[in-house]
Parts: structure tokens; sequence; C-alpha cells
């Protein structure tokens, strides 16, 4: 068959190897929800489906690179929007293969954990020491072969274990040194996997950036003083292709960036109470770094069995009389996190039933 060459496999991880990834990743074994492949289901056309509670910072980041993906392919907003199968799987195969290679692998390399077989199960430390890691060079060469067995069965059965085995290759193909040494704020407390199963901002970054870093400011942060020693806090080290708008935010707990509120493209991984979904614009045009002009923008929950096409209306600077400063309570979650890009933000969901 034409194509590029197959990867180079290398030797199964070791005992000590897979005990070492997994303490990156975080606990000693992914919980249980974690099970699943990447999958489009019938709910939105462009729209992968997440089957339970817990993956859905990895799913939202690629359903996001998936958006991006159709921005470039489909012939219009419309056509993104009622895409085709054909369109959505090259999609998706391009997503996954801009995130593991260009951004994870620093658009050198991408190093994918192969089970033994595409149906294995791969949740716990001694289960990954059977994975044989397998170079790629190009992202030519990942991205066709993704799209042909085994790999395509190994990420993409929905009941398989796609999006495990998709951490674990990001992690291996970053380092465990590199996540542990240089990326995460504390060597000792960092990991992918958070509380309850749920994904820590270290992998968001690492799928947007390529870096595991702990924060969403802007570049670079020194702590301490000379006297007793600096500890430097790591941001977004640039403008990101996909943005991202966080709840914490609006509870004034951290500070999201300028890079991450105003990406390169207009698409925006949204982050509220534990979950992760994302808000994006069908028309590729409209400039992401603006926040002073009104806006349609598309929110898709992979998790909620989203039937219908919920389009939201942002009209900056025409804040409700009602609200004093549209962070109340009684406002929905997705409108507070709209508001800390768009300031003072009306968001009318033109008939959908409002996500509290």
């Amino acid at each position: 068959t034409d194509g590029p060459a197959p990867p180079r496999l290398g030797d199964p991880l070791s005992p000590t190897d897979a005990e070492a990834l997994m303490a990156v990743v975080g606990p000693p074994e992914l919980p249980e929800a974690w099970k699943q492949g990447f999958f489009f289901a019938g709910y939105q056309p462009y729209g992968l489906q997440q089957v339970n509670g817990g993956p859905c910072g990895v799913l939202a980041v690629i359903q996001a690179f998936v958006i991006r993906a159709l921005h470039i392919r489909a012939p219009s907003p419309g056509a993104l929007l009622e895409v085709d199968e054909h369109l959505r799987q090259e999609a998706l195969l391009d997503a996954l293969a801009e995130v593991l290679f260009r951004n994870v692998g620093d658009n050198k390399k991408a190093i994918v954990l192969l089970p033994s077989s595409s149906t294995a199960c791969v949740l716990s430390g001694s289960q990954l020491r059977c994975l044989q890691p397998a170079l790629f060079t190009s992202y030519d060469q990942l991205r066709h072969h993704l799209g042909q067995r085994p790999y395509r069965d190994i990420f993409l059965n929905p009941s398989g274990c796609g999006v495990p085995l998709y951490l674990f290759s990001m992690v291996w193909t970053r380092g465990i040194e590199g996540c542990r040494e240089r990326d995460f704020d504390d060597p000792k407390s960092g990991a992918m996997i958070g509380g309850h199963g749920y994904c820590t901002q270290e992998l968001v970054n690492l799928m947007m950036f390529g870096r595991a870093y702990s924060n969403v400011f802007d570049g670079t942060k020194r702590l301490g003083s000379a006297k007793d020693g600096w500890m430097v806090l790591q941001g977004a080290p640039r403008r990101p292709n996909i943005g991202f708008l966080s709840l914490f935010e609006a509870y004034q707990c951290i500070e999201v960036g300028s890079r991450y509120k105003g990406p390169t493209c207009p698409i925006w991984v949204v982050c509220a109470e534990s979950h992760y979904t994302v808000l994006f614009s069908a028309d590729a045009a409209v400039n992401p770094q603006e926040s002073d002009k009104a806006l349609d923008l598309f929110y898709f929950d992979q998790l909620a069995r989203q039937s219908e096409r919920i389009r939201l209306t942002v009209m900056p600077k025409q804040l409700p009389p009602h609200l004093s400063t549209g962070f109340e309570d009684s406002e929905s979650m997705i409108d507070r996190c709209i508001r800390t890009k768009w300031k003072e933000a009306s968001v009318d969901w033109n008939g959908s039933e409002v996500i509290l």
C-alpha cells in the first residue's frame, strides 16, 4: 500500500515505566467512566459523545479541535453545522493528530502506546505493562496511520479504551520528566487527573500547548524573594489555537489571560464546575480577539445528549437592567463564563432552555 512508512516500534513498557507513567497521570487506576473511544453520536452532526462523567476535559479539547478542522474543511458555516459522516471522521483524525503531534510532540514526534489487541482494556498501572510505543516522526505519517488499522480501531471503537490510551500516549510523548520536572508547578502533587476522576488544568494545557503547565494567566509569574528563593509559575506560553474560559474567573479565584481569551480560532473550551464543554463560532472569519462586537456562538456539551442546536447571541456592554454585575448566582454558568471575555454582555439563548 502507498502512504507513509509505518512507525518504529519500541520495547513494551517495563513495570517501572508503567508505574512512572501512572504516577504522572495521578490515580493508581483510571475510573471505569473513562472507558470509551472517540466517536460521534446522533445528537449534533459535529458532536462527539461522552458516555459518563470524567473524561470531559480530553473530549472537550478534541471536540474543539474537530471544530477547528471543520473550519478548514467545511465549505461554509452551514456545512459545518450539518457535517456529513465522511467529513466529520476526517476532522476527528485531524484533531487527534494535531493535538498529539503538533502540540504535545512539539511538531517533532508522537508516540502512540499500542495495546496487545484493540479490545484490550487499559486503565491501571499493571495493564500498562504490555503497551508498545510506536514512534511517529512526521504529522503526515501519524495522520495517515490514524485512519488505518490498528490505530483506527484502538481510538475510535466507542466501547474501547481509546480515550485512556490517547491520554497515556500524550503523557509518554511529552515525557515523564517533561511533565514533572519542567511543566508542573509542583513536581510532587502535579497530575493529569484530579479528584473524582476529572481532568486537571495541567492536562488541558498539555493538549492546548504541549506543556502541562498549571496556570491560565499569560506567561510566567515569580513568587518568593531573592533570600528565600523563587518559585516560577507557568501559564499560557503563547496565543493558542483554541481558547479557554472558566467559571473560576467569574468567582474571582483565577485569572484567565488574554492569550487564552483571544486564541487564533473563534473556539473556546469552557470549564464550569469541573465540567468542560465548547463554545464556538460556526463562521471561521470571526475575530476571536475581539470582545466588543455582537456575535453568535454555538454551545455544545458532549455529555448532555443535546438534541437541539443551541445558538447564543452575545451582545457585549448590554447587561440586562435587572443585573448589577452579570456574575450573580441566578445567572447561567455559561453566561457567567461568557462575561469573563465579553464584558457585561447580554446573552440570548434564542429559545433554547437556559442551562443553569
